[in-house]
């Protein structure tokens, strides 16, 4: 299991670092965390983000987060994906019912992500130097942080695919710099559905993951702005559920049956075009298309 934490630390720190690197305040705090996690010379490794919609991308953001509160991050559990044959049978295999978008009448092709726990030991000085570089100064991180223990634990979770979507890419290197390559026109009935539980987290009271999830969420390709309209409509244990697409053009607030909603909108020609994303009684809803986005809501308040 060590072994397993020094290697998912190298990922983490590498992703993290590759994701500083696009901007000039990026490069100066790429360099810092390099030399926070006394890393002589950066090895080349193979981090494996999904590539698909509505995958474990989730993990991407869980992993930023916890690279940037402790230097090791130790994997206590990590679940292999299950296609299932039908609604009944992921249902039973994920411990919640599964909603569908009834809107559509096409067979889904499903899915029951697995789950994932992880756990570190937090570091002061390390948070401190990552809040410095981010303009976050002023966030308490009180002396009883230093060697806390922080986990986390994400849930198994339903993935439903309707339509003609890309087929997934491999996880090479290159093709998440990349992107997956662009869809066709036959891709626009395209639509993905991830649900599942917010993540649980033990976190030390005086550890405020606010501040973590922005920096987290602008790393990702948001704006100061657009990742604090984020939060405000998604709690940061509802945000770690979230995969974020790539080329984040705008976002637009919404309603799903009476909720607050978040619509994403895409500016990249890879990929998907639009998603929504909303929580209601502890569950969070990931809804991802590849046509027009003023389908979105239509389709999002069908589920049920």
């Amino acid at each position: 299991m060590r072994q397993m934490g020094r290697w998912w630390s190298a990922v983490v720190g590498v992703a993290v670092v590759g994701a500083l690197s696009f901007t000039a305040a990026g490069r100066s705090a790429a360099g810092t965390f390099i030399a926070s996690l006394r890393i002589a010379k950066p090895q080349a490794v193979t981090v494996n983000l999904p590539s698909s919609p509505g995958s474990n991308g989730a993990r991407q953001l869980q992993n930023m987060v916890g690279g940037m509160i402790a230097k090791n991050v130790n994997v206590l559990l990590d679940e292999a994906d299950q296609p299932v044959a039908s609604v009944e049978a992921a249902a039973k295999l994920a411990g919640f019912p599964a909603q569908l978008p009834r809107a559509r009448t096409d067979p889904p092709t499903m899915i029951v992500m697995g789950a994932h726990a992880i756990e570190m030991i937090a570091d002061r000085s390390q948070l401190r130097t990552i809040y410095a570089e981010a303009g976050k100064k002023d966030v308490a991180l009180p002396e009883f942080v230093e060697g806390a223990k922080v986990a986390v634990r994400t849930a198994r979770a339903i993935r439903t695919q309707h339509g003609n979507c890309p087929a997934p890419v491999a996880n090479t290197l290159q093709n998440q710099i990349q992107g997956p390559p662009p869809p066709s026109t036959d891709n626009a009935n395209c639509i993905v559905l991830v649900e599942g539980p917010a993540v649980s987290a033990d976190v030390p009271s005086g550890l405020d993951m606010g501040p973590l999830m922005e920096i987290a969420l602008e790393l990702s390709g948001m704006s100061p702005i657009q990742a604090q309209a984020f939060l405000r409509t998604l709690d940061w244990k509802s945000t770690l559920m979230v995969s974020l697409p790539r080329n984040l053009r705008s976002f637009e607030t919404k309603e799903v049956n009476g909720t607050p909603a978040m619509l994403l909108i895409t500016a990249g020609r890879r990929g998907p075009t639009w998603e929504l994303v909303w929580a209601k009684n502890g569950m969070v809803y990931v809804l991802t298309g590849y046509g027009n986005a003023g389908d979105a809501v239509p389709l999002a308040n069908s589920i049920n």
